[in-house]
């Protein structure tokens, strides 16, 4: 039994623990259709499943104590796991046989287990794939909507099965070399054939020089090219073979990092049919003796050699040595109470039929009759996206104490090891770089909702808040209406004459950018002033005034604002929010409005969109109008 404070005890609580089912793919194993159809007569049995069956390995006594061992340990958990097996052959990758999934299949079957046994050599080593249709499987699940659990077993070479694993999961580096290095590439192209017409360069060299393993190391995420590159022109560790070939060619120094680059361009046209073109975000892995895994943002997988070898015990090692960071045991950990809770709070909470029976009729008739129907259907989906949000608070509140005192035990255990766990981050906060980073990016955590991502914004819309961050040509704007007067629906008293539903007036704060975080003092950073957006792929820190200004005048409290029309409703469709920006003509004493498209950037938090709406309250009422200075 695994010690709770340990950081392997923690790991395996927040993993492992939660395993309920395994599905597990091999070629070779019964599945429960050849089980059955076996047991059947010959007038109700399949001739296609008994054929499929009969060439499977599994009637061996060998294989069939691999299946039985592996089925006896899923077994013998408590709770046991529910088990599925699946033979994972398929004649082609997009049709389906008897008792069998495409690889595409398979994904999507695997949401309803939590952990997945592959066998990498599904087609058999007589076949001679080498596994392709296993890397078609990964790759498939590693781009559904889910964590995946994921172990390869092969009786193959791990590493190599490993390396062809990762190669599955990349795009080329050469379509992402810039004009300028194509341009050198084909020049240096030139001298290469003019050297190979002399016989005096041959190219299959190269692909001995720079093997799999090689490139596999240049392309790790801890490496980069540019380090790579480095270690080349250094003739060192896996590329000296490659620096010499280079050597030969009697090349400039530009000249051999050209032809790194080349080299590089040339593995990969004699693999290209093995690169994707949709690589999975996050990928990141490690290779030693002991432990061989990688891991996306959807996923991980470890690697280990068939056997009776207890296949969770190498799981949970190679998660430890993955080393995942206290945030993300304390994220396991809360989806696991969720998943654990969630039906019996859902329960008790929709016994409240009165409440419930009163929010479906504002889904049915959210608003009144003078509402058009695009506008009832926004101010519907307003108020399901305001019930999903009350329930997830619900749901948090109720298991928040549960996952804190886990992150009690992450502390407790990380006290204990000599406070080893914030490496794990691998970030250097005594650098004053990355402490600036590791700030700037904490602040936008705390006071920014996170992003939709972009399927969101390319797919859906949402409402006008307060809150919202927009950004109108080159200036800034947080919009500072109070929620309820934002709502689709609600009256307005904006106009004295006509209405017009499509319209909704709203108050916004201009805020200017600070691209400079190291100028914010802590007395900028509490003032209440300033909030912290992510755009471009930068944090800017958003303020009332200028850094230099707020040094000077810390204590004015007039803000910048400014009245703005929202037009259909207020609805942001796809990122974007059509407004009218009014002006006053002095000339022709009238009121000018110009047609405008505003990128919505980011939402803050409700206490810190409460925060700018104060402040238009306070810069209108604000006292000591009638003072007079030294």
């Amino acid at each position: 039994m695994v010690e709770v404070n340990t950081f392997k005890g923690l790991v395996c609580e927040a993993f492992i623990a939660p395993l309920r089912s395994v599905l597990i793919v091999d070629d070779q194993y019964p599945t429960w259709e050849e089980i059955f159809n076996s047991r059947l007569s010959a007038n109700n049995s399949s001739v296609d499943i008994a054929e499929a069956s009969g060439r499977k390995s599994w009637h061996q006594s060998s294989t069939s104590a691999e299946v039985i061992g592996l089925i006896k340990e899923f077994r013998s958990r408590k709770p046991g796991f529910i088990i599925d097996i699946h033979d994972g052959v398929a004649d082609s990758s997009t049709s389906k046989t008897a008792g069998s999934e495409t690889p595409k299949q398979l994904a999507d079957h695997l949401h309803q287990s939590d952990l997945l046994v592959l066998d990498y050599n599904l087609e058999g080593a007589q076949a001679g794939t080498g596994g392709d249709t296993a890397r078609k499987i990964l790759s498939s699940v590693l781009a559904n909507h889910h964590f995946n659990l994921v172990v390869i077993h092969t009786s193959d070479d791990l590493e190599e099965a490993m390396h062809q694993c990762l190669l599955s999961l990349m795009g080329t580096c050469a379509s992402q070399y810039d004009e300028k290095l194509v341009t050198e590439i084909a020049d240096l192209e030139q001298i290469i054939a003019d050297q190979e017409d002399a016989g005096e360069f041959s190219r299959s060299d190269v692909s001995q020089a720079l093997d799999l393993a090689a490139y596999i190391g240049a392309r790790h995420p801890d490496l980069g090219l540019n380090k790579a590159v480095g270690k080349f022109m250094q003739g060192a560790g896996p590329f000296s073979e490659l620096n010499q070939l280079a050597a030969n060619l009697e090349l400039t120094r530009p000249q051999m990092k050209t032809f790194f680059y080349w080299a590089i361009r040339e593995f990969e046209e004699i693999h290209i049919r093995q690169f994707t073109e949709l690589p999975p975000d996050g990928l990141y892995w490690r290779i030693s003796d002991g432990c061989k895994w990688l891991r996306t943002s959807r996923g991980f997988v470890c690697f280990v050699k068939k056997g009776p070898e207890n296949l969770l015990a190498e799981l949970e090692a190679a998660l430890v040595d993955w080393k995942p960071t206290p945030s993300r045991l304390l994220s396991a950990k809360y989806r696991d109470a969720i998943s654990r809770m969630g039906a019996e709070v859902e329960d008790a909470a929709l016994k409240q039929k009165h409440a419930f029976a009163k929010f479906y009729e504002t889904i049915k008739s959210p608003g009144s009759d003078r509402l058009v129907d695009e506008q009832m259907a926004v101010l519907r989906h307003y108020r399901l996206r305001d019930h999903v949000s009350r329930q997830s608070e619900m749901l948090s509140f109720l298991v928040e104490e549960q996952v804190a005192d886990y992150g009690k035990r992450i502390y407790e255990t990380d006290m204990a090891s000599g406070f080893t766990f914030h490496a794990h981050y691998g970030v250097d906060l005594s650098d004053n770089a990355e402490k600036q980073r590791a700030v700037s990016e904490y602040n936008r955590y705390v006071c920014c909702l996170p992003s939709r991502g972009s399927d969101s914004v390319n797919n859906g819309f949402e409402q006008l808040d307060s809150g919202h961050i927009f950004k109108l040509d080159d200036s800034w704007w947080v919009c500072a209406t109070p929620a309820c007067d934002l709502q689709p629906g609600q009256s307005t008293i904006a106009f004295s004459q006509g209405a017009d539903s499509s319209l909704r007036p709203f108050t916004a704060i201009r805020l200017l950018p600070e691209k400079n975080l190291s100028a914010l003092t802590d007395r900028h950073i509490n003032s209440g002033s300033y909030c912290y957006v992510e755009h471009e792929g930068q944090i800017l820190a958003l303020g009332l005034l200028s850094a230099k200004a707020d040094s000077n005048n810390p204590a004015v409290q007039k803000v910048d604002w400014r009245a703005f029309v929202a037009k259909d409703g207020g609805v942001i469709k796809k990122g974007k929010l059509s407004l009218l920006e009014l002006r006053l003509e002095v000339d022709d004493m009238k009121i000018r409005s110009d047609q405008k498209e505003a990128s919505v950037i980011a939402k803050l938090r409700y206490e810190y969109a409460l925060n700018y709406i104060q402040r238009v309250g306070v810069s209108v009422s604000r006292i000591g109008l009638g003072y007079v200075s030294s």
